[in-house]
């Protein structure tokens, strides 16, 4: 978060990507890189929303399919999809999205907290909703998205595979 030397206003920037019709944003000080959608190493049982690993310039970095996660029905067009490579914890992870729009800033005055009569389990892994002009983007807390069990799979495969 940076501040606003207009209106002292906190700005957030965040990186804006499409999970089928919807759009959903990571902060982008935790986007490492955006790379093209490659192919992937499958890990036998890891989660199904887990697709594998690649290797980035040597490192093992596991591959997470944001729309199997989140149970978003639809085919990946792999013409258009992205990988954002994030930092969660001291872990590298992929995320597979359809495409990237780019990065924005949002004003902290334009983010609204996720309405309570959502189910607290999907809830948790949300920040809030960004108020861009007449679109709605969905704020992603990455830190929250994987349970700790699911940090420890992921550990071990970058161990294993190093």
């Amino acid at each position: 978060m940076t501040t606003n030397a207009t209106g002292g206003q906190q700005l957030g920037q965040w990186v804006i990507f499409t999970l089928g019709p919807e759009e959903y944003a990571v902060k982008a000080t935790q986007v490492q890189e955006i790379a093209r959608l490659s192919l992937f190493t499958h890990v036998p049982g890891m989660p199904s929303f887990i697709k594998g690993v690649i290797n980035l310039r040597g490192k093992i970095v596991p591959i997470l399919d944001l729309k199997s996660r989140f149970r978003i029905d639809g085919k990946t067009n792999e013409s258009s999809s992205r990988i954002i490579i994030s930092l969660v914890g001291d872990q590298l992870i992929g995320l597979v999205v359809d495409s990237v729009s780019g990065v924005v800033r949002i004003p902290a005055s334009q983010i609204e907290p996720i309405p309570v009569t959502l189910p607290k389990v999907d809830a948790e892994y949300l920040v809030g909703v960004g108020k861009l002009n007449d679109r709605l983007v969905v704020l992603l807390n990455l830190d929250k998205m994987l349970t700790d069990f699911e940090k420890g799979l992921l550990r071990e495969v970058k161990v294993e595979n190093a």
